[in-house]
């Protein structure tokens, strides 16, 4: 049975019930997450604009876009909730980006096929395991096609999404396997975006390219069933033989589930992942040392070249270009203590404390290190005072991540920090008592009306 077969089947029979209780627990903790930062990035400058584009384009009133009062059809609502949700840098990460193409084509989708709370659930975690699945069926050329410029989120996110709006629609078989193809069809991407307001626009396609896909396969659209594994499909397309191999998408496909293992991080600072490692050891250095930026002359971190790939930007100045560089997240680290949504203003870029910080960050590179996964994501921190004291730090498991999550306070906290941009007091909890309970929702429309206006 080939691997699209294998998925359609899947993601058209699962249910609620057939689902482990942690794999619904870490589904609703990623889902709490992704719309909490959607949230965050409606009243950017980029937000602003995706919503003004949303709203332009009209349509049916068919489905809502987070923190607005906009209602669209439901193919330009997956497209501006997908965007949003990854427009920041501050979605999940793990096998790429792919919560942020899954949720917004099933909140699509939702209202209209009239789902409950943990049928929204239920297609999520569906969606999160078709996206890991076709990931590790190609993970081995994964680094390959990042330099070509490929971004993993809106390949393999495209067919994630529309599995999971399928999963709400109740495709059957044969029209998922169209579904999964069809949107397949869409896959791109282009790490060229990287440090801009494009790269949130990937997961909008992917989604976008799940519903549209699946509204067509729900009609009985004609489409080849082989999508992803035919000799002309997706993994021969974007991969090339003998760069992919699907023997494992269907090993313990439906007892094994991958959002429990091997699991996403939940992002601690709005940037890239890349940053991530780095960014814990110069924090838990300077908390622990209690270093004032004033006494440290440098601080070193040192990496594999394939980092600098995607954190390539070096001294930006402008401050959404600091999210892909790892000395301008260690600089603001280094100044303040902290990395938060602030940290990627223009203004806050370009003063003059923020430049002498930047002076004061070395990145190492080290092409004697391994290929291998561990080493092209080391990046130990060393900080040297002033005073010819010297600090290092290596972190492995970042903090959010499966093997040091976060707890449900530092999780809330860091949604109350998104969503209070948009919601304060009482409708802020309300939103955080729907997501909470999302699987007891007996209507989609009720975690709808707490995230919109």
């Amino acid at each position: 049975m080939g691997a699209t077969t294998l998925l359609s089947e899947f993601a058209s029979a699962t249910r609620f019930s057939d689902i482990t209780a942690e794999a619904i627990a870490a589904t609703k903790r990623h889902i709490l997450d992704c719309i909490g930062v959607g949230l965050a990035a409606t009243v950017e400058p980029a937000g602003r604009i995706v919503l003004d584009v949303t709203r332009d384009q009209g349509g049916s009133p068919q489905a809502r876009v987070l923190g607005s009062n906009l209602r669209t059809n439901a193919v330009g609502a997956a497209w501006a909730n997908g965007s949003l949700s990854h427009l920041l840098d501050y979605d999940d990460t793990g096998f790429s980006h792919p919560t942020a193409c899954i949720l917004p084509a099933a909140l699509a989708v939702m209202e209209e096929a009239g789902a409950s709370g943990a049928d929204l659930v239920a297609a999520v975690c569906i969606g999160l395991e078709v996206f890991e699945r076709m990931s590790l069926s190609g993970r081995q050329h994964e680094p390959e096609l990042r330099r070509r410029g490929f971004h993993p989120t809106s390949l393999y996110g495209c067919s994630a999404a529309a599995a999971a709006a399928g999963a709400i629609v109740k495709l059957n078989p044969k029209q998922m396997a169209v579904a999964l193809g069809l949107s397949a069809a869409n896959a791109g991407g282009l790490t060229q975006h990287f440090g801009t307001w494009g790269k949130g626009i990937h997961a909008g396609n992917a989604a976008r390219a799940g519903v549209s896909s699946v509204l067509l396969a729900k009609r009985d659209y004609f489409a080849d069933p082989d999508g992803l594994d035919g000799d002309y499909g997706f993994y021969s397309a974007f991969h090339g033989p003998g760069n992919f191999t699907l023997d494992k998408v269907g090993e313990k496909l439906g007892t094994h589930w991958s959002i429990v293992d091997p699991g996403l991080t939940v992002k601690r600072y709005p940037c890239c992942g890349g940053n991530l490692r780095a960014l814990d050891a110069a924090r838990a250095i300077i908390e622990e040392e209690k270093i004032k930026f004033d006494d440290a002359a440098k601080l070193e971190v040192d990496v594999h070249p394939d980092l600098l790939c995607t954190v390539r930007f070096h001294k930006p100045t402008e401050g959404f270009r600091g999210k892909f560089s790892i000395d301008y997240v260690l600089a603001a680290m280094l100044l303040d203590s902290r990395v938060d949504l602030d940290s990627f203003s223009d203004e806050y870029c370009r003063q003059p404390r923020m430049r002498e910080s930047l002076d004061k960050v070395q990145v190492n590179q080290h092409p004697e290190w391994g290929d291998d996964a561990t080493s092209r994501r080391r990046s130990p921190v060393t900080i040297t005072m002033k005073d010819g004291r010297k600090f290092t730090k290596q972190v492995d498991k970042v903090r959010g991540s499966p093997g040091n999550p976060m707890t449900r306070d530092e999780l809330l906290e860091k949604y109350r920090g998104c969503a209070s941009r948009v919601f304060q007091g009482e409708r802020l909890e309300k939103s955080i008592a729907a997501l909470e309970n999302l699987e007891k929702l007996a209507s989609a429309k009720e975690l709808m009306d707490a995230v919109t206006l």
